[in-house]
């Protein structure tokens, strides 16, 4: 049992002293500097509330019962500056949309009517048949519609063979689907309550359905960054 003490004691000299000469020494990393946190896209309920308090407040309503998007575009220039925001939309499954071929509008009627004249005979001189009339409201007032279609490709031939008679025909797609058509619109609580307007539209336009709905749900996309 002495020697094995011994042994072992001479043992730990010797490799207490292997470290001390000819081990490596033990580098301590730096420490690496704290990075900034990334923005985690959460608003505080309290930073939140904040933000609203500064915003105008809205009113939002869903305007349905148009008979087609024309209809519902020209309810939204009918309103001009009421709404502070205002979109169509389509509910129910998509349809395959049809195709409007037309001549923006002009300047005024009078310098629209001299074009649909000029084209009128510029068409039964080719002998061509397109349907052409004056479109008098809407976004396209003042234009000239040239029929609309069902099938792209029957749009593209009346439009080809309108630029060659020397008119700059578009062609305009109008999206369809199964359910309503309706118009979004975001108006300020103030022009609700004391815009003459605003309470005419709701009172006279006994044609459409007006439904008031919220504004925001608990999780909007604009409140988060």
């Amino acid at each position: 049992m002495r020697y094995i003490a011994i042994f072992l004691l001479l043992a730990n000299i010797a490799y207490f002293a292997w470290l001390r000469v000819a081990a490596p020494p033990v580098v301590v990393s730096a420490p690496t500097p704290a990075r900034p946190l990334l923005n985690s896209g959460l608003t505080l309920v309290s930073e939140y509330e904040q933000q609203l308090a500064q915003r105008p407040a809205l009113s939002c309503f869903t305007v349905s019962s148009f008979i087609s998007v024309d209809d519902a575009s020209s309810f939204i220039a009918e309103i001009g500056g009421i709404a502070s925001d205002a979109s169509v939309s389509l509910s129910g499954d998509p349809l395959s949309p049809q195709y409007r071929v037309f001549l923006a509008p002009a300047s005024s009627r009078g310098i629209a009517t001299i074009t649909l004249d000029s084209l009128s005979e510029s068409i039964a001189a080719a002998q061509m048949e397109i349907e052409t009339y004056l479109i008098t409201r809407g976004p396209l007032e003042n234009g000239i519609a040239l029929g609309v279609f069902s099938e792209q490709a029957s749009a593209q031939d009346t439009q080809s063979r309108v630029l060659q008679l020397g008119y700059p025909a578009e062609i305009e797609e109008i999206p369809r689907s199964t359910g309503e058509i309706r118009v979004q619109l975001q108006v300020l609580e103030q022009d609700v309550q004391e815009n003459p307007a605003w309470l005419g539209l709701t009172v006279d336009r006994t044609d459409l359905s007006i439904v008031e709905n919220l504004c925001e749900t608990i999780a909007q996309g604009t409140q988060f960054p």
